[in-house]
C-alpha cells in the first residue's frame, strides 16, 4: 500500500527513468534541425571520423549520444526515397526515428531493455546505438533469431549505418566456420547474426583453433539482442554444444527397441483395463460404496502414472467430480502418513511417466518382462563393496585383482548403458508426438521449436533422446557424439562488456532479466495509442468442441473478409485446423515447421482482406503484418490463440501481431481441459469453477475469473520454468570457471610466439606431483619413501635424459620439492634443447609449432573427457538429494577433485609427449619431404619420356617406371629389404648442470630459460 502512495507521489520507477530521457530526445531533435539547415550529405558523413577523433582525445559514448543519433536521424531523413535491395527484393526507404524510437535508443545505449510494442519500429531503433557505439572501432553486434531477419536487417537498415561511413557484416549458416568470409564480418564495425552462430563461433575459436591466425571473432564489447526474451530465455534453457563423433558406439538403442514395444503394449493393455474397471464406477458415483470409489480412484491415479495421456483418463478427467477426486488422492500419496504407498503403487505398473518433469522410470515389473527372466542384467553391481571383496581377496594376485576390477566395471558401464537407453526410449514412445516435438524430414528426426514452431536443423536432443526417437522412427541411427565445446546461453552474453535488448513481452520476466543479467526492463510508450480488443479466453470441455468454435469464428471472419491469424502450439493441431477448414472450403495458408521457407512472405500478406492464416506461436515474428485496403474498417487483424501457452509472455507475443501502429485489431483465446496447461496445472481451482457452472459437452465458458485462473496456473509453469533454468545456470557457472581457465590458457598459448616457457611449467607440475606421489609418505595416498619408483616413472617418460640414482640422493623429510622438481627440470631442458636444436636451425618455425601444438593436443584431449566426466557426474548427483545433501553442494566438492585431476593429466600428458612427439612428428616431416621430392622427381622424369621409352633417360637408383591399369607411366620406388635402425642411445649431458633460473654462460644476463 505504501508503494503504491509513492507511485503516485512520484511515479513509477519507468516513469523516472522515462522522464530523465525526454530532455535528452528534445535536444537531439534540436541537433536535427540544426543538421538539416547547415549540412550537406559530405559534411553529414564526415561526422563518423569527427566523432571518432573526439573519442580519442578523451569525451565519452554519453558526451556524443546527442550528436551521433542526430547525425544518424538526419540521415535515415536525406535517404527517404532511396531504393535498397533486401534480400534481393528492391525498397524504397521510408523510416525516419519518431521520438518514442529515440527513446528505445537511449535505453538500449545504456544497457537495458527497451520494450517496445509490435511494430514500433525496433529494428531502425538498433541503429541509433549501434551506430554510436561502434565509433570506438570495436565490433558491435545484432543478435536476431534467424538468419533471414539478420540478412534482412544488415541490407535493409544497414545501408543507413554505410552510407555513414561504417562497415557492417553479416553471418549466416552457410559460411564455413573459420573462413576468411566468416572473418571478415566480424571485421566489420557492426555484424548482424544470430545466437548460435555468435557462440558457435566463440566456442570454436577459445576450444578449437589451433593458431592466433584461424580466430574470427575480435572481442565481446556490445551486443543488442533483438527478440531478447526469445534468446536469453526460450532458448536459454538449451546449452550450446559442438559435438564430435565418438570412436565407439555403445549405444543398445536397437536391440532394445523390441523389448520396450513390448513394455509399452504391456503398460497399455494394463491402463485399458484399469480405466475401463474404474469408468462404470466413478461415472456413478452415487451407486457404488466408497470402499469402491476409493479403488476405481486408485486405478485411475495408475492409468495417470503409467500414461498420462490415455484416451479414457483425459475424457473422465473432464469430470469435475472424477477430477477432484484424483486431486485429493494424489495429495493422500504424497503425505507424510502414506510415505511408501507412491512407490508401491509404480510398482504396480511396468514404468511411470512423469510428464510435468518429462522423465520415465523403468519397475522392478517392467524389468522383469523386458529381462526374459534375468532381472540382474538390469541392476548395476555395487561396485564399492565388490571392489573391497576383491582387494581383501588374499588369493588373488595383483594381475588377477586388476582384470576383476575391470570385469566388473564393464559389467556395471554395460548395465547403466542398458538402463539409460531403456529410459530414453520410454521417454520417445511415451512423452514425445512427432509433429508436435519433432517432425521427419528427409529420413532425420528434426526439433521441433516449441516456443517458435521452427524446424532446428543441426541441433539433437541431449543424453541419447535423439537415438531413441531415431530407432522408434524406424530412421537411421546417427553415430554416438561427444561433447567437444559447449556454454549456456546466458553465460555467452554475461561475457560482454555492455548487453541491451529489444522485445515487445519482457515486462512478465524482468526479474529473470535482472537476477541472470543485471539488465533493466524499461517499457517504451507506443508512438499512437493501442487500440486491440483482448477478449476473454473461451474454456471447452474436449478439443473437438474447442476446434468446432474455432471453425465457426474463422468462418463468421472470412465471410465479412476480416483476415484471420491463428496461432498454434504444434505441427499437429494446425494440420488438424488446416484439414476443417478445407472441408468447409476456406482457402488459407498454413506457416509451421513443414512449411517454413516462405515464412516472411506469408505473414506479411495475412492482413489483406479475407486473409485466413495458420502459424505456430511465434512464427514470422519480426515481420511486420500490414493492413490491406479496408481492413480497417473490418475490425483490422484478428487474432485467435487455440491454446493457452505454458508462458504468458508467449500469448503477449502472438497477441501482438495485431493492431499495429495505432491500427485496430481483437484477439480470443481458445482452452479446452485436454490442453497441457489445464491437465498439469489447472489444479483444483479451474475443478471448483466447472462444478460451479456445471459444464457440459459442447458447452463454453467465459469470464474474467477464468482469464485470473488460467493466469495464475502460467505463473506456476513461469516460476518452475525460471527455477530449473537459474539451476541450470548455477551448475553451469562452476563449469564457467573452469572454461575460462581453460580457454584463457589456450588463448595465451595461441598468442604466444614462443610457448617454451609455458611447456616446461607443465613438465615441472607433472614432476612436481609425482615426487610428492613417490617421496612424500604422509601426502595423499601413503605410500613409503620410494626412490625407485620416481626413477622408473622418469626414465619411462623423458626416454633421452641419462637419469642416475645420484640425481634423487635426498634424505626423506629433509628436502625441498619444488627445489629437487627444479632441479630435474633443468636437466631434462639442457637435454631438450640440444636435441631439437638441429630441428631449430633448419626450421625454426616448425619448433615452435611442435610446442604449440603438444600444448594444444594435451589441453583438448583432457578437456573433452573431463567434460563428459562432468556431465556424468552432474547426473549421478541427483541421487544425493535421497540422501539429504544438496546435490549442487556435493557437484561442486566433486567438480573441484575432477579439475584438480585434470590439471595433472594434461600435465602428464605435455610431459610424456615431450621427447616422443617431436620425434615422431620429426620423422613424419621428413617422410612427407621425401614424398614431395618424389612427387616433383616423377613429373620431372616423366615430362622428358617421348615415344614412351623408359630408356631415353637416366631412372634415379631405388626408383623405377612402370606401366598402370590405365595405360600411363608411374614413377615408383622399388621394395627393397631395409636393415632395422640402430638402437637410440640416451643423450648423455658432459657439461655443468646449469639452472633454469640460473645467469646464461652467453654473458646476455637473461636467465638461462628466457635465452639460449
Amino acid at each position: 500500500m505504501i508503494g503504491n502512495i509513492f507511485k503516485a507521489i512520484f511515479g513509477s520507477r519507468n516513469d523516472r527513468i522515462l522522464k530523465r530521457y525526454w530532455p535528452i530526445v528534445r535536444r537531439i531533435n534540436e541537433k536535427f534541425e540544426e543538421y538539416e539547415r547547415t549540412l550537406s550529405d559530405d559534411e553529414l558523413r564526415k561526422n563518423t571520423e569527427i566523432f571518432r577523433e573526439r573519442l580519442k582525445k578523451g569525451e565519452s559514448l554519453d558526451d556524443l549520444l546527442v550528436e551521433a543519433y542526430a547525425t544518424v536521424k538526419s540521415a535515415c531523413k536525406r535517404l527517404v526515397g532511396e531504393e535498397v535491395v533486401v534480400t534481393g527484393h528492391p525498397r524504397k526507404w521510408d523510416m525516419v526515428p519518431f521520438d518514442v524510437q529515440l527513446l528505445g535508443a537511449i535505453a538500449l545505449h545504456h544497457g537495458s531493455i527497451a520494450e517496445m510494442q509490435t511494430g514500433e519500429g525496433k529494428t531502425l531503433v538498433a541503429i541509433l546505438p549501434l551506430y554510436l557505439n561502434a565509433l570506438t572501432g570495436r565490433n558491435c553486434q545484432l543478435v536476431t533469431v534467424n538468419d533471414y531477419l539478420a540478412r534482412r536487417d544488415s541490407e535493409w537498415v544497414g545501408f543507413v549505418l554505410r552510407w555513414l561511413g561504417l562497415t557492417v557484416g553479416c553471418i549466416q549458416n552457410d559460411i564455413p566456420p573459420g573462413s576468411e568470409e566468416r572473418k571478415a564480418q566480424y571485421q566489420c564495425d557492426v555484424t548482424y547474426g544470430t545466437c548460435s552462430e555468435f557462440g558457435f563461433d566463440y566456442l570454436r575459436d577459445m576450444g578449437m583453433c589451433t593458431s592466433k591466425e584461424d580466430l574470427v571473432q575480435r572481442d565481446y564489447y556490445y551486443a543488442i539482442v533483438d527478440e531478447i526474451d526469445s534468446i536469453l530465455i526460450d532458448e536459454a534453457r538449451t546449452p550450446l554444444i559442438i559435438a564430435g563423433p565418438v570412436e565407439n558406439s555403445t549405444h543398445q538403442y536397437d536391440l532394445l527397441k523390441p523389448k520396450v514395444e513390448r513394455l509399452v503394449r504391456a503398460q497399455l493393455e494394463l491402463c485399458n483395463r484399469l480405466a475401463s474397471e474404474a469408468r462404470p464406477i466413478l461415472q456413478n458415483i452415487d451407486d457404488h460404496s466408497d470402499e469402491e470409489i476409493d479403488d476405481a480412484v486408485e486405478k485411475l491415479y495408475l492409468v495417470k502414472l503409467g500414461m498420462p495421456r490415455h484416451k479414457q483418463l483425459m475424457r473422465l478427467m473432464q469430470e469435475p467430480e472424477i477430477r477432484r477426486l484424483l486431486e485429493r488422492f494424489d495429495l493422500q500419496v504424497h503425505s507424510e502418513q502414506n510415505r511408501g504407498l507412491f512407490e508401491r503403487l509404480k510398482d504396480e505398473l511396468y514404468f511411470s511417466i512423469d510428464e510435468r518433469a518429462h522423465d520415465a522410470d523403468l519397475s522392478a515389473r517392467g524389468r522383469k518382462l523386458i529381462s526374459d527372466g534375468n532381472e540382474d542384467q538390469f541392476v548395476i553391481p555395487d561396485l564399492a563393496s565388490l571392489f573391497s571383496e576383491i582387494d581383501s581377496d588374499e588369493a588373488l594376485s595383483i594381475e588377477e585383482k586388476r582384470k576383476k576390477r575391470e570385469e566388473l566395471q564393464k559389467t556395471a558401464d554395460e548395465r547403466a548403458e542398458a538402463i539409460h537407453n531403456i529410459s530414453q526410449l520410454l521417454k520417445a514412445y511415451c512423452l514425445y508426438e512427432r509433429d508436435v516435438h519433432y517432425i521427419i524430414e528427409d529420413g532425420k528426426v528434426v526439433i521441433v521449436d516449441e516456443n517458435t514452431g521452427r524446424p532446428m536443423y543441426g541441433r539433437r536432443f541431449s543424453e541419447g533422446l535423439h537415438m531413441a526417437l531415431e530407432a522408434k522412427e524406424n530412421v537411421t541411427i546417427e553415430r554416438e557424439t561427444r561433447t567437444l565445446a559447449t556454454i549456456t546461453i546466458q553465460n555467452y552474453f554475461r561475457m560482454y562488456e555492455k548487453l541491451a535488448g529489444m522485445t515487445g513481452t519482457a515486462s512478465t520476466e524482468a526479474n529473470e532479466f535482472k537476477e541472470i543479467y543485471n539488465l533493466d526492463v524499461v517499457t517504451i510508450p507506443t508512438n499512437r495509442p493501442c487500440i486491440r480488443k483482448d477478449y476473454n479466453d473461451v474454456l471447452y470441455k474436449t478439443q473437438a468442441d474447442k476446434y468446432r468454435a474455432i471453425i465457426e469464428e474463422i468462418k463468421e471472419c472470412h465471410q465479412r473478409g476480416q483476415p484471420v491469424l491463428v496461432g498454434t502450439v504444434s505441427v499437429e493441431v494446425s494440420e488438424i485446423l488446416s484439414r476443417l477448414l478445407r472441408r468447409e472450403k476456406i482457402p488459407h495458408n498454413v506457416l509451421n515447421a513443414k512449411y517454413h521457407q516462405q515464412e516472411a512472405e506469408i505473414v506479411a500478406l495475412a492482413g489483406q482482406k479475407g486473409a485466413v492464416t495458420i502459424a505456430t506461436n511465434m512464427a514470422g515474428r519480426g515481420t511486420d503484418i500490414v493492413l490491406g485496403e479496408g481492413v480497417a474498417e473490418l475490425g483490422g487483424l484478428h487474432v485467435i490463440g487455440t491454446e493457452r501457452h505454458d508462458s504468458r509472455r508467449i500469448d503477449r507475443q502472438l497477441r501482438g501481431r495485431c493492431a499495429r501502429q495505432g491500427d485496430p485489431g481483437s484477439s480470443r483465446f481458445y482452452v479446452s481441459m485436454e490442453d497441457k496447461l489445464m491437465r498439469i496445472f489447472g489444479g483444483d481451482r479451474i475443478t471448483k469453477i466447472l462444478e460451479r457452472f456445471g459444464f457440459e459437452n459442447g458447452q463454453e465458458l467465459s469470464g474474467g475469473m477464468l482469464n485470473h485462473t488460467i493466469s495464475t496456473a502460467q505463473k506456476r509453469v513461469e516460476q518452475e520454468n525460471f527455477a530449473y533454468r537459474k539451476r541450470t545456470l548455477q551448475y553451469d557457472d562452476v563449469m564457467n570457471e573452469q572454461r575460462k581457465i581453460i580457454y584463457g590458457e589456450r588463448k595465451e598459448i595461441l598468442f604466444q610466439d614462443d610457448v617454451r616457457e609455458i611447456l616446461f611449467d607443465h613438465v615441472y607440475r607433472a614432476i612436481l606431483e609425482r615426487i610428492n606421489l613417490y617421496l612424500q609418505p604422509e601426502k595423499e595416498f601413503g605410500y613409503p619413501f620410494d626412490r625407485s619408483s620416481l626413477l622408473e616413472w622418469l626414465r619411462k617418460t623423458f626416454t633421452m635424459v641419462p637419469f642416475e640414482d645420484s640425481d634423487l640422493d635426498v634424505v626423506p623429510q629433509e628436502f625441498e620439492p619444488e627445489e629437487l622438481a627444479s632441479r630435474l627440470v633443468d636437466m631434462i631442458e639442457k637435454v631438450y634443447l640440444d636435441f631439437i636444436k638441429l630441428y631449430e636451425e633448419d626450421d625454426p618455425d616448425f619448433v615452435k609449432y611442435f610446442e604449440r601444438q603438444l600444448l594444444l593436443n594435451a589441453i583438448d584431449e583432457n578437456w573433452q573427457e573431463h567434460i563428459d566426466a562432468m556431465d556424468q557426474m552432474r547426473q549421478s548427483v541427483r541421487l544425493q538429494g535421497f540422501a539429504q545433501r544438496d546435490p549442487l553442494i556435493e557437484y561442486k566438492k566433486e567438480a573441484f577433485a575432477l579439475f584438480q585431476n585434470l590439471v595433472i593429466r594434461i600435465d602428464e600428458q605435455v610431459a610424456e609427449s615431450l621427447f616422443k612427439s617431436v620425434s615422431a612428428v620429426a620423422e613424419q616431416r621428413r617422410e612427407l619431404e621425401k614424398l614431395f621430392q618424389q612427387e616433383e622427381l616423377m613429373h620431372e622424369v616423366l615430362g622428358q619420356f617421348g615415344e614412351r621409352d623408359s630408356q631415353a633417360i637416366e631412372i634415379p637408383e631405388g626408383m623405377e617406371v612402370v606401366e598402370g591399369p590405365d595405360g600411363n607411366l608411374y614413377l615408383v620406388q622399388t621394395e627393397q629389404e631395409q636393415a632395422p635402425p640402430p638402437p637410440q642411445e640416451p643423450y648423455r649431458n658432459t657439461g655443468p648442470v646449469i639452472g633454469r633460473n640460473d645467469p646464461c654462460p652467453c654473458g646476455s644476463g637473461k636467465k638461462y630459460k628466457r635465452c639460449c
